[in-house]
């Protein structure tokens, strides 16, 4: 029972990372790396499950704006469902997994790592940097008075 306890433990945020990057554009370059973290089911199995979470992928991008977090809910479950599997099947595959999608791991980001915590911001933008910003003469003014210009 414990085995699959760590194994929904790891899969979870595995999957959440997974399809966050399915509905940021990431999944190309995640593909190949979970393409080799599948390898010991065989390359026919690990080709249908790509074929499967393309296909997957395809559905969220393509989906209206109004159905896609319903559409990320259930691409996530499958996932942990998948997940979870494979990892019961092979337990010592967990610490791979975690490496493989880094924003999943536990602890506080390492110190002088720029965080981000931007909450209801629909229609604005966030910005984020890890050192000045230089906006030239214009500046960068949202909610606070625009810079007087230097005599």
């Amino acid at each position: 029972m414990a085995v699959e306890l760590d194994a929904m433990a790891v899969a979870t945020p595995a999957a959440a990372a997974l399809v966050a990057e399915m509905a940021r554009g990431g999944w190309a370059a995640l593909r190949e790396a979970l393409a080799r973290f599948l390898r010991r089911d065989g390359k026919p199995t690990v080709e249908r499950q790509l074929v499967l979470l393309d296909a997957a992928e395809q559905t969220l991008a393509e989906a209206a704006e109004e159905d896609r977090d319903e559409a990320r809910g259930r691409l996530e479950q499958r996932l942990v469902l998948q997940l979870a599997a494979y990892l019961d099947r092979y337990p010592d595959m967990g610490e791979e997994l975690e490496a493989l999608l880094p924003v999943c791991q536990d602890g506080p980001p390492p110190s002088g790592t720029p965080a981000l915590a931007a909450y209801n911001n629909i229609n604005s933008q966030v910005l984020q940097a890890g050192g000045d910003l230089d906006a030239g003469s214009g500046g960068i003014n949202y909610g606070v008075p625009p810079r007087k210009p230097k005599a």
